[in-house]
């Protein structure tokens, strides 16, 4: 039985979050004229909080602290945990708000915490208050009981917090005076050291650049050279861990980019410190001269860290401990995931092309060639070996949705195979679980069931279909272990871009998304095991050349994982500036 007093007048004051007043009172109009409730049916056991979790929160970012009830009466959740007076949330100062609530079953409150003064690095203190009193459930456990919390609002120098590449106190930053200083010690305005990779792209690269984005960038043989850049922006923040890469040479956050040998692809790149594998080499630079590391050690550190991001211009690099780092993290620039990247063309990148510019509208007869690193580029159809069926025609408009290929729905597509070895090997579509992302504009479906967009080597691909030879409205991912799994969606306009992607895995159910929103996942779960067979791999066809997409094809990626709901809505992020306006 719920714990209460049983008394109506206390009854009164829960549901209607006032004083008791001098009145008549009946559990029927308590309980808006419902028959048969009882007093019981208003009460709970217990009332439990949960406080937020971080101590330390970042200038006007949001938090939660709840309420949850025991054993709670059918009435209660809507008579009187929906009553506000029934609740204490609150601070000790200005230096937090609680700007919203949500009542109820699970009554939930947002902490904020407000913009303190610039400084080099400061926190502001406040005291939460929480606590559930309704004057009826008085001997519930926790009834009435003060829960209270220290919060600091921490200041990010007016930036917007995106602490995803970070470097740990005491790493040192090597200042334009050859000196070395601790990276929190770093005031905005002081000029440091950087080494800067040959042609590097900026970071606010434009978006409709023929370039790639500094990411992708990569060189075959090391260069750059030396500059002196300004401290332009710090934001100091706190992680629950860390890695740290030859037994603490350099300790950082696993999105913090440092430009390495990457030993896979033989190139050097910048790399997110969470994909640095051993075997590649860390870049140094110290006392005029470059060397590698070879890295032998990793690490992953379960501790509370404070962090620091630095944003220095002109370039946007500079030097910690020796290595160099890029420093992107506090703008807010969309960009691709890298982890488990092996497939990147993108008919608007002139390094999609061997001759580095846009090929001319009209009919290609180059290779389609891939920015990942991983040289698993593509050829058309109608090129040697395969030379069979016409190339798709290349648009190349003024804007980067305008530059595409389009595909005649009946012999045209892209293709790879082991024996031509274009730009590298074949194996990194050999996977038990994968995402493949595919921008698409559809036109007609001319009156077939099936458009293949990726297919290799018949053991897994995915297709948009017609269920009724007029629409397009429903989407397919096929493997020789699943068999021909479908699942349907809403209908897909002509002349409209979409990015299509499906991610799969071995025992688990592939999950299809439109345009970085989930629209359902496949019954089958079936083990996906590697395939042995190193034959074609397809765009705009199956590896059969029967089934052809008719329509336009603009970047395509595969990584070699299943991708979250946030990795692909990632991917879509990045491109729907110009292709969703």
């Amino acid at each position: 039985m719920p714990k209460t007093n049983l008394s109506l007048g206390n009854l009164y004051r829960a549901v209607s979050g006032s004083v008791r007043v001098a009145q008549a009172v009946s559990l029927a109009g308590l309980a808006g004229s419902a028959v048969n409730s009882s007093i019981a049916s208003f009460a709970i056991d217990s009332v439990t909080t949960q406080l937020p979790t971080y101590t330390y929160i970042v200038e006007s970012t949001d938090e939660s602290a709840s309420f949850s009830f025991g054993s709670a009466g059918t009435l209660h959740s809507t008579k009187v945990a929906t009553v506000a007076n029934n609740y204490t949330c609150s601070f000790s100062n200005a230096n937090f708000t609680v700007p919203s609530s949500t009542l109820g079953s699970s009554p939930s409150f947002t902490i904020r915490p407000a913009a303190i003064n610039v400084s080099s690095y400061s926190e502001a203190e406040s005291q939460l208050t929480m606590k559930y009193e309704d004057g009826f459930n008085i001997n519930a456990t926790g009834y009435g009981t003060i829960s209270n919390k220290t919060l600091y609002a921490v200041d990010v120098y007016n930036t917007i917090n995106q602490p995803d590449f970070c470097l740990l106190f005491g790493t040192k930053v090597t200042k334009a005076d050859g000196t070395e200083i601790n990276v929190e010690d770093l005031q905005i305005g002081d000029s440091i050291k950087a080494w800067v990779p040959t042609n590097l792209p900026d970071e606010s690269l434009d978006m409709e650049s023929e370039q790639v984005e500094w990411r992708f960038h990569m060189l075959e043989q090391n260069g750059g050279e030396t500059q002196n850049v300004l401290v332009s922006d710090l934001v100091f923040n706190f992680a629950s861990g860390y890695f740290s890469i030859n037994d603490g040479l350099i300790k950082a956050t696993g999105t913090h980019p440092l430009w390495v040998f990457d030993n896979e692809i033989e190139k050097y790149k910048f790399k997110l410190v969470e994909d640095i594998l051993p075997g590649d080499k860390l870049v140094k630079y110290e006392a005029n001269t470059i060397t590698e590391i070879e890295v032998t050690n990793i690490e992953i550190i379960e501790e509370d860290v404070e962090i620091v991001t630095i944003n220095v211009e002109q370039s946007d690099v500079y030097i910690s401990n020796g290595l160099i780092s890029h420093n992107k993290g506090t703008a807010t620039q969309p960009y691709i995931p890298s982890t488990g990247l092996r497939m990147y063309v993108d008919p608007s990148k002139a390094q999609s092309f061997p001759s580095q510019t846009l090929p001319s509208t009209g009919t290609p007869t180059v290779d389609w060639l891939d920015l990942s690193g991983w040289g698993t580029g593509i050829r058309p159809r109608a090129q040697a070996p395969l030379a069979a069926g016409s190339n798709p025609s290349y648009n190349a408009g003024a804007t980067r949705k305008e530059k595409y290929y389009a595909f005649n729905g009946s012999d045209q597509a892209f293709y790879k195979d082991s024996s031509s070895n274009i730009n590298g090997g074949i194996s990194q579509f050999n996977v038990t679980a994968g995402t493949i992302h595919m921008w698409v504009r559809p036109t007609t479906t001319l009156g077939t069931s099936t458009r293949t967009l990726f297919d290799y080597n018949g053991f897994y691909g995915m297709a948009i279909e017609s269920t009724d030879s007029s629409t397009l409205n429903r989407l397919k991912f096929y493997s020789s272990t699943l068999g021909d799994s479908v699942q349907v969606t809403t209908s897909l306009s002509s002349n409209v871009w979409y990015l299509i992607s499906v991610a799969f895995g071995s025992g688990t159910a592939p999950q299809f998304y439109v345009d970085g929103v989930a629209v359902g996942s496949l019954s089958a779960s079936a083990t996906i095991s590697a395939p042995a067979s190193s034959d074609y791999v397809v765009i705009g066809a199956n590896d059969g050349f029967s089934s052809f997409w008719n329509g336009q094809i603009g970047p395509v990626l595969f990584y070699n994982i299943k991708q979250t709901l946030a990795e692909v809505d990632q991917v879509f992020d990045y491109f729907s500036p110009t292709y969703k306006v």
